[in-house]
C-alpha cells in the first residue's frame, strides 16, 4: 500500500501550503496571511482599531506583527515553544512601524494574564494543535473584555489537509484512507527518493520518519467541525457572530458546507468570530 500512495504523488499535484522552504519563509507567509487576515476579517469588524490584541500559537510572529501593522494599539503573541518566541522576536525587530509587540512562551490552556486584559484574541492555524482545546478556548474567553471578540481559523482533521503531512503525502484525506504503519513507510520512501535513493543514511532517515510521525501523532488534536461547534455551545458567556466554512479548494463545493457530515470532509477552513458576552 505505501508504494501505491509514493504512486499517487505523482498523480496528485503537491498542495499549494506557503512557506515550506525555510524559517524565513514561513515568517513571510505568516504576515502575508495575517495581512489579508486582519483586511477581509478583523479590520471590517472593527477588532483591530485601536485594540489590545492576544494572538494565542502565534508560531514564528508573521501574524502578530501583521496585526500590529493593521491599527492595533498593541499585540502579544504567546506560543507554546520558546524557539518560535525567539524567531518572533527577531521578526518583529524587522517591522518596527508596527504597534508595540511582546513575545512569551506560554501554554494556552493557562495563559499568564489577568482577566478581561484584551479586547480582541486571535487563534490562527492553532485550534487543531492545542493539546487541550476546551480549556484553551476557556482561557481565550477568561482573558477577552465582555463584549470582545475570539477569532478561531483552522483546519479541520476531516478535510482533505487534515493530516498535516502535505510535505510528503499529496493524496487528498491520506489519513483516511491509509492505515498509520502504511503512512510512515510512504513517508520514509519519499524521504529516501529525495536523499539520493541507495545513497541515503537510513539513521538519518529514521530519525527524520520518527520525528515526523512523532509529530502527526501528537501535535494534532483531530479537532473536527461538530467537535469544534459543540465544545463553543457548550461554554456559557460565548456567542457564535460569525461562521464561515471555506471549502477547501473548489468554491461550487460551497453549498456541501452546510450539510451535516458531508461538511467534515470539504471543509479547509474553519473562520469562527466569538464574542463574550458576560
Amino acid at each position: 500500500m505505501d508504494t501505491l500512495i509514493v504512486w499517487l504523488n505523482r498523480v496528485f499535484r503537491r498542495p499549494r501550503v506557503g512557506g515550506r522552504e525555510s524559517s524565513e519563509a514561513y515568517s513571510r507567509w505568516e504576515y502575508e496571511t495575517g495581512q489579508e487576515f486582519a483586511r477581509v476579517y478583523l479590520e471590517p469588524a472593527g477588532d483591530l482599531d485601536g485594540k489590545s490584541v492576544l494572538d494565542v500559537g502565534c508560531g514564528l510572529g508573521g501574524k502578530t506583527v501583521a496585526f500590529g501593522e493593521s491599527g492595533a494599539r498593541a499585540v502579544i503573541g504567546i506560543d507554546i515553544l520558546a524557539a518560535n518566541v525567539s524567531a518572533s522576536h527577531a521578526y518583529a525587530r524587522e517591522h518596527p512601524g508596527a504597534a508595540p509587540s511582546l513575545f512569551l512562551a506560554a501554554d494556552a490552556a493557562s495563559l499568564p494574564f489577568a482577566n478581561a486584559t484584551f479586547d480582541t484574541v486571535v487563534a490562527s492555524d492553532a485550534m487543531e494543535h492545542f493539546s487541550h482545546p476546551g480549556s484553551a478556548l476557556a482561557e481565550m474567553h477568561r482573558v477577552v473584555t465582555k463584549g470582545g471578540a475570539i477569532w478561531i481559523v483552522f483546519t479541520p482533521h476531516f478535510s482533505p489537509l487534515g493530516s498535516h503531512l502535505y510535505d510528503y503525502i499529496y493524496t487528498p484525506w491520506c489519513h483516511l484512507l491509509f492505515t498509520r504503519a502504511q503512512i510512515a513507510r510512504a513517508v520514509r520512501r519519499v524521504l529516501e527518493v529525495r536523499a539520493g535513493g541507495d545513497r541515503a543514511d537510513g539513521a538519518t532517515i529514521d530519525s527524520r520518519v520518527r520525528e515526523i510521525m512523532g509529530s502527526y501523532d501528537e501535535d494534532l488534536n483531530h479537532m473536527s467541525v461538530r467537535r469544534f461547534l459543540k465544545m463553543v455551545r457548550g461554554m456559557p458567556g460565548l456567542r457564535v457572530r460569525y461562521l464561515e466554512l471555506r471549502p477547501a479548494k473548489f468554491r461550487f463545493l460551497k453549498p456541501f458546507t452546510f450539510v451535516p457530515l458531508v461538511r467534515e470532509l470539504v471543509t479547509g477552513f474553519v473562520v469562527c468570530r466569538l464574542q463574550r458576552t458576560n
